[in-house]
């Protein structure tokens, strides 16, 4: 694809992140992912749009598109006002699989949303390792959310080390 035909393509995905459906939006997502590489900084500018669906559908075409440059906007993205970016965000580093993103994902772990503990718990147990394995660990133990605790249990196994 000629570079004039991605920037087309792009500025299309970008402005279809507004629509009103859901599924348009989704399908713009998709469309940022299939263009790879050249979307990763217009993504990572849209995680200061001002409406959170675009953040959120910014943060997702980042975690999947794979760059370590979402790195650093990711890890911001995890104080977003709103848990559906948090949430994202989270997932995001776990898809890039850093494990500088750990000690983030950790304090994640007590975020006031069920599904943004989740999704960083999902996280933890992609990335592995000794320090994620440590936090899943100790975050069980105060955990009140059946559903968090099964994710950490599954993030625990995917770490590879239940016991």
């Amino acid at each position: 694809m000629t570079r004039i035909a991605n920037e087309q393509d792009l500025k299309i995905h970008i402005s279809r992140l507004s629509a009103p459906d859901k599924d348009v939006r989704a399908e713009a997502m998709r469309g940022l992912v299939a263009l790879g590489r050249p979307a990763v900084p217009a993504c990572i500018a849209l995680l200061q749009d001002g409406d959170w669906k675009v953040r959120y559908r910014a943060a997702e075409a980042l975690g999947l598109i794979g760059d370590g440059e979402a790195y650093a906007p990711l890890i911001a993205a995890l104080a977003d006002e709103k848990d559906h970016v948090r949430y994202m965000a989270a997932k995001g580093l776990g898809l890039l699989g850093d494990p500088r993103a750990v000690v983030h994902l950790g304090a994640m772990l007590r975020d006031e949303n069920e599904f943004v503990r989740r999704s960083a718990a999902g996280s933890l147990g992609a990335i592995g390792g000794e320090a994620a394995i440590g936090l899943l660990r100790a975050a069980m133990n105060d955990e009140v959310s059946d559903g968090v605790r099964a994710a950490i249990l599954a993030a625990l196994r995917d770490a590879g080390r239940l016991s």
